[in-house]
């Protein structure tokens, strides 16, 4: 039996790196949307609150602070993290078509390799 290509073993070596990638940013994003979630709750809670107290956490420590500023921070907070999102919407998608067209020239070359045997 013959061996496979080393040049058809790099595109497959690049494969798996590709799908290693693409398996990273799909976490990123899942993460990413969880924290938004995270903040348009927070967002809520400030929103139905009336008066009091509101902390925010400062490493170990929760420090006083007002409504406000809680209220500006994570509207700021989400806008970064909806443009961080859209990036990795962006990534994934590149990454999933470019993976469908390795992957259909691999098996191109493949079945080539199969059929030289």
């Amino acid at each position: 039996m013959d061996t496979i290509p080393q040049q058809l073993q790099d595109r497959l070596a690049q494969f798996q790196n590709m799908q290693g990638q693409l398996q990273n940013v799909v976490l990123q994003r899942q993460q990413m949307m969880q924290n938004m979630a995270e903040i348009d709750n927070a967002l809520k809670e400030l929103g139905d609150m009336s008066e009091g107290k509101v902390y925010t956490a400062a490493g170990p420590l929760f420090i006083e602070t007002d409504k406000e500023k809680s209220q500006k921070k994570l509207q700021e907070e989400k806008e970064l993290k909806t443009a961080r999102l859209k990036t990795l919407e962006k990534q994934e998608a590149k990454l999933r078509e470019r993976l469908k067209e390795l992957g259909a020239e691999l098996q191109t070359q493949l079945q080539g390799v199969q059929g030289g045997v």
